[in-house]
């Protein structure tokens, strides 16, 4: 046996089969200790072939989880949970580490907590957790709760060293809908608090103690144990960066925003490279009204990029998020070339969800441009589940009106910079009354360079089955006829129609000098969008 996995489990019938069939690939053997379920569960962890072993729960997982490993034969243990799936792109590297002749005792893996389980990803939590290690008899974990193995392995073999990998783990546990139905807070809150009162009060605990105070909306009693915490955790604690953070973040739950701008300065003299610091630097900023220190703040965040892989972090802070961000805060400044790279530099990042495609489709309607996307844009769509792809061009075909409506008072020596891609200046720009369908528009319009594609033709091949023109999206074509797509009257194209009527509407309103108001609000839209994609999980399967 080169590898087992090793689960505890109670009641997890509708979990526990996608997890099960994410590793089944990828171990050679399955070890489950169930501690009390009463439903099908230990029938579904058989069935999968695993070994089960049943005990009764007594408030300590790591009694648990070291049964499991004493009855693990493999080389390597891997850890998981009913509701974490093994991404099925890391199976390969992690066969080959178990496989392999490197010298590491164990490796830190990438545990993503998601937070939302629709079509679009919602910023999730990243952990770097040691759930990879040999399957030594010393090497066991402790803790009755938020269970610790890796300063066992560095205690009971002083030479041995740890790596870090990027294979992925998915956690669906803090969904709102299973933390709710298992009551895991209450339950969380209950053991800490006992292990507070037999083991005295240790930074761990106490920091572990106001998270989940945090969860439950207690943000007083959270923050003074966190500034208890906080006072006694050395900086080279493995959670002294976190700490940092979540203590700002409770602050500025309670209108504390200063207190939260100065717990993340401090925090970034300690941990310059923790790019997360500097993005909640930034909403910090922004949120007191200093808008010019937080896209300073936000740049650096966007420079640093994903922080090294010691730190927990947050899903697209560094990419993604920070790009979305500054095109937010460019919009508002009718900043609209900056705003359009912004974009784009956030489209080209991996995990961007489709609120930065739409936001690019709505520069281009706004200026006039819509039959032009950007390489970014068009790149980005391209690489989409079809189900996706067409509630989006839906979305866009739909969401506005007809497709080059321009605003009424835009004349050349103020009309806005066109962004990057564009073929359409300031002194070209086309007409209300030159604008026809998308198609004629974009012939009218031979100059387009290999960084814009015709969204008419995107809109008209979403139907072809050979995908013919996905192969070559940067060149558009001059014959293909406008077709309509699918899904136009599904509830997420309709829900994403209404969202870029009235996000065109209030972009419009943004030209005309009496309507600076309308800046803040149009800024909620953007994260509506991911709302509305999200909102409709089951509707169409991902292809």
């Amino acid at each position: 046996m080169k590898l087992s996995a090793c689960l505890i489990v109670r009641n997890e019938q509708h979990l526990l089969p996608d997890c099960l069939h994410s590793i089944r690939q990828a171990v050679d053997e399955i070890i489950v200790v169930d501690t009390g379920s009463t439903d099908e569960t230990i029938a579904i962890a058989k069935q999968a072939g695993a070994i089960v072993l049943e005990i009764p729960w007594n408030d300590d997982f790591a009694a648990a989880r070291n049964l499991s490993l004493a009855h693990a034969t493999g080389k390597w243990v891997l850890i998981l949970d009913a509701d974490e799936r093994l991404d099925a792109e890391s199976i390969p590297l992690l066969r080959k580490l178990v496989e392999g002749n490197d010298p590491y005792e164990g490796y830190f893996i990438r545990v993503e907590h998601v937070m939302g389980d629709g079509f679009d990803p919602i910023p999730m939590t990243v952990n770097p957790l040691l759930r990879l290690f040999r399957n030594r008899e010393a090497y066991r974990f402790e803790g009755a709760i938020h269970e610790q193995i890796a300063s066992v392995i560095i205690r009971e073999k002083v030479d041995a060293v740890l790596a870090f990998t990027p294979i992925r783990v998915l956690h669906l546990g803090y969904q709102p809908h299973i933390v709710s139905g298992k009551d895991k807070i209450a339950r969380n809150i209950h053991m800490l608090e006992r292990i507070i009162e037999t083991e005295g009060r240790q930074p761990f605990h106490l920091f572990n103690l106001a998270v989940e105070r945090l969860r439950k909306g207690d943000d007083i009693t959270a923050l003074t144990l966190l500034r208890e915490a906080r006072e006694i955790t050395p900086l080279s604690a493995s959670f002294a960066h976190l700490m940092i953070k979540i203590e700002a973040w409770a602050c500025a739950r309670i209108g504390k925003i200063d207190e939260a701008v100065q717990l993340c300065t401090a925090g970034i003299k300690d941990f310059p490279d923790y790019t997360d610091l500097h993005f909640a630097l930034a909403v910090y900023y922004d949120a007191s009204g200093n808008r010019h220190a937080a896209i300073e703040a936000m740049r650096e965040a966007a420079r640093i990029g994903t922080p090294p892989s010691h730190y927990h972090t947050e899903g697209g802070v560094g990419t993604f998020r920070a790009h979305m961000q500054l095109g937010a805060w460019a919009l508002e400044a009718r900043a609209w070339r900056e705003a359009a790279r912004a974009f784009d530099a956030a489209l080209a990042a991996e995990g961007c969800p489709a609120a930065a495609w739409l936001a690019s489709v709505r520069l281009r309607r706004v200026q006039g441009d819509l039959p032009a996307l950007s390489e970014a844009a068009a790149q980005w769509l391209q690489a989409q589940p079809q189900a996706l792809r067409a509630a989006l061009l839906s979305a866009a075909q739909h969401g506005g009106g007809s497709a080059l409506d321009l605003p009424h008072a835009t004349a050349a020596h103020n009309a806005p910079t066109p962004p990057v891609g564009s073929s359409v200046t300031p002194q070209a720009q086309p007409t209300a009354a030159s604008a026809g369908s998308p198609a004629s528009s974009a012939a009218k319009n031979p100059s387009r360079t290999s960084a814009t594609v015709s969204l008419a033709d995107l809109l008209a091949d979403n139907n072809n089955t050979n995908n013919k023109h996905n192969n070559n999206l940067s060149t558009p074509s001059k014959h293909k006829q406008h077709v309509q797509p699918t899904m136009t009257n599904t509830p997420i194209a309709q829900a994403l129609s209404s969202l870029s009527k009235a996000d065109i509407a209030l972009a419009r309103l943004q030209q005309y000098p009496w309507s600076r108001t309308s800046a803040a609000t149009s800024r909620l839209l953007l994260p509506l969008y991911a709302l509305a994609l999200s909102a409709q999980t089951k509707e169409a399967p991902t292809i």
